[in-house]
């Protein structure tokens, strides 16, 4: 019997255990329930607390007659800087900015609608009517293909929590015109603040795509690709400086003492800060007075170089004007390269080792066809087709590395173009194009090139110099087109890993715009 009643105690303390258990498993789901819920009320007070602020500092700069100083980029977005301070933080692919391209299209963050700003409805010199129908932005009741997010990730109509109407309206769309920044809002209100004069847009985070131009319709110009963005700046050297142009052909551009030096082969060359793209010198006629522009590269803070189609010349800095012709190098000059106490200059046919000191030519070599580049170990290259060559900076011996049958850099032998060859600043290797396909070289390993680190998709073309390896995370990006005629419009910038060579994002944008280079900022 006792035996019996123990059984039956000691079943019951299971049953009751196990229910308690239940009741604890049961809780613990609630209370994380409850913790989500209240880290989600959270997020939303302190979205509606953003949303607010923004609001308030906008309707404290129309009261107030602030203007707009600036617009800067931030970690995830960009930051509106008004005159006395205060500022509008927004993240980037949830507020576009709206503003009149040159061609009288209205862009979305850049990037042309291929809808126009004037038209035959009165709608001349108006703001135009931007709405959110089934998740697209229309401006003027047409749709303009561009998806629409709010802060909220919905589709932007309303505020996080509908349509109560007691939240802080969100900013669904900037407009940039007649020098007024016009703010709208998911309540259909809207307010407009005046620009600055001199109210700049940053390019600090990203690359710039120099291009040739649409010869015979357009000059050079150059677009901005913003990190973290999915789409083309475009023309941001034109819509910083209305009414300025670069030159026919504008084939190389570099970045030295925080300026944007840009070469054309005919015209202007021209200086723009590379934060802002305000120009900040010309040199008009520069193929008069000197020869068809080819590259450029920095000396000192005074003196720069510039090669021409009829040797270099030296380019003083402060302030900008031609100098005198280096003595010794006619003909057609390409790449330019300073590095230590020399100046690397490629010729056709030859490299030149220029002494700064002296401006004497310290070293001649024969047979080159393009490409100078620093690798990581400290060493100069360039490229004569299928050969690698090696220079070392401190004793001018050269090097020749012969690559695998089929190998070779590529060049162009008709017309000049700057070379694709490119040296990693993350690992000891060079990068560089072969019709489609684009090779790595890991210094030391010849059986690097055996293969192809990737091949770009069939029915491009890689125009230009083609290719540029980021410093920052050493990713190859490559331009191309689809051909000619009609096909030379389609554009993709790609993105590739420079390790393994998978593709990480690709962007597809239209124009004629004939890339040349790419500049890292």
């Amino acid at each position: 019997m006792r035996k019996l009643l123990s059984l039956l105690v000691f079943a019951s303390l299971i049953l009751l255990t196990g229910c308690n258990q239940e009741d604890i498993n049961d809780l613990n789901s609630k209370y994380e329930l409850l913790s989500q819920e209240q880290q989600a009320l959270k997020e939303e007070q302190e979205l509606q607390a953003a949303l607010l602020k923004n609001y308030e500092t906008l309707l404290n700069a129309l009261q107030n007659k602030l203007t707009v100083d600036s617009v800067e980029d931030n970690v995830d977005g960009y930051t509106i800087i008004f005159s006395d301070g205060s500022t509008v933080d927004l993240t980037n692919g949830h507020t576009p900015v709206f503003s009149l391209a040159d061609n009288g299209n209205w862009l979305i963050d850049g990037k042309d609608s291929g809808i126009k700003a004037t038209g035959e409805n009165g709608l001349d010199g108006q703001t135009p009517e931007i709405t959110i129908v089934e998740g697209y932005w229309y401006i003027n009741g047409e749709n303009t293909g561009v998806k629409a997010e709010a802060t909220d990730g919905t589709n932007g109509n309303n505020g996080a929590d509908g349509n109560d109407g007691e939240n802080a309206p969100s900013i669904t769309g900037i407009v940039v015109e007649d020098g007024n920044m016009i703010f709208k809002f998911s309540n259909d209100t809207q307010i407009t603040v005046p620009m600055e004069e001199t109210a700049t847009i940053e390019y600090t985070s990203g690359l710039f795509i120099v291009n040739e131009g649409w010869f015979g319709q357009e000059t050079g110009s150059v677009n901005f690709f913003r990190n973290g963005s999915n789409d083309i700046e475009t023309k941001v050297f034109a819509n910083a400086n209305p009414g300025s142009t670069l030159g026919n052909t504008t084939q190389y551009a570099a970045i030295y003492n925080q300026q944007l030096y840009i070469i054309s082969k005919q015209g202007a060359l021209v200086v723009a800060d590379a934060k802002t793209m305000k120009e900040t010198g010309r040199i008009d006629n520069f193929n008069k007075l000197a020869s068809d522009g080819r590259a450029f590269c920095g000396v000192t803070a005074d003196l720069g170089l510039v090669s021409t189609a009829n040797g270099i010349y030296k380019l003083n800095l402060n302030p900008l004007s031609l100098g005198d012709k280096i003595d010794g190098i006619t003909g057609e000059v390409g790449e330019l390269l300073q590095y230590r106490q020399y100046v690397f200059a490629v010729a056709k046919g030859k490299i030149y080792v220029i002494n700064t000191d002296t401006w004497a030519i310290d070293k001649t070599y024969d047979g080159a066809k393009g490409g100078l580049a620093v690798s990581k170990d400290g060493m100069v290259w360039s490229a004569n087709g299928n050969s690698l060559l090696k220079i070392n900076p401190y004793t001018l011996e050269m090097e020749t590395i012969a690559m695998p049958t089929g190998v070779s850099v590529s060049h162009n032998a008709w017309v000049w173009t700057a070379s694709s060859l490119s040296a990693s600043k993350q690992e000891n290797a060079l990068y560089f194009v072969n019709g489609l396909k684009v090779y790595k070289y890991v210094i030391g390993d010849p059986n690097s090139l055996n293969s192809p680190l990737f091949t770009v998709p069939s029915g491009r073309m890689i125009y230009g110099a083609g290719i540029n390896v980021d410093p920052r995370n050493n990713q190859v990006v490559v331009t191309t087109i689809d051909g000619w005629g009609t096909s030379a419009a389609k554009n993709n910038l790609y993105f590739y890993d420079g390790t393994t060579g998978a593709l990480k994002k690709n962007i597809f944008y239209e124009h004629y715009w004939f890339p040349a280079i790419i500049v890292f900022t």
